[in-house]
């Protein structure tokens, strides 16, 4: 047994298995543009490579071109292609959704909220946050829970309720 250093340990060329594997590590940290030789000696499973790319594609997000070499010595060839506009937009089209989305549960959150204001008068803020919960049980807790807090400040700041001792309750107005 030896001890090793750090620098020693990473000099080791530690083999992998399955998605820790050397090929699959080099797969994923192509740069776009960058590509890789597979040679028959170093890939021994059934199915080609191809499947492994396409794994890689669907759940990392990349884009590779593939193809089998021709010839005795064969292998494949995959190269990293540049997909940023495609992800660049749908990752602005998933952020538009989900500020759509956020903004759609704040004002679900707010009528409901001032639903249960109108009928109680006066409520504990722990109390609506667990009807909220519950209203909204498809949403996210702390997404509800940062929502509310942003609801009641704003309904506070604007004098339409009062916070007292972790109640709200609705002021008496004078005319």
């Amino acid at each position: 047994m030896k001890k090793l250093s750090a620098d020693e340990y990473a000099q080791l060329p530690i083999k992998g298995k399955g998605r820790s594997s050397h090929l699959f590590n080099s797969i994923v940290n192509l740069k776009v543009g960058e590509g890789l030789l597979i040679e028959k000696k170093d890939w021994n499973r059934k199915a080609s490579p191809s499947t492994l790319v396409r794994y890689i594609e669907k759940n990392h997000q990349m884009k590779f071109a593939c193809a089998a070499i021709s010839g005795e010595e064969g292998g494949w060839a995959l190269k990293r292609i540049d997909d940023d506009n495609k992800t660049s937009q749908s990752n602005n089209f998933i952020k538009a959704t989900s500020d759509i989305e956020r903004l759609q549960l704040k004002s679900d959150l707010l009528v409901f909220y001032l639903g249960r204001m109108a009928f109680q008068k006066i409520e504990r803020i722990e109390d609506s946050i667990k009807s909220a919960v519950v209203q909204f049980w498809k949403a996210d807790a702390n997404l509800l829970k940062e929502l509310f807090y942003e609801i009641i400040k704003s309904l506070n700041d604007q004098g339409h309720i009062v916070i007292e001792n972790e109640k709200t309750y609705i002021p008496l107005r004078k005319n």
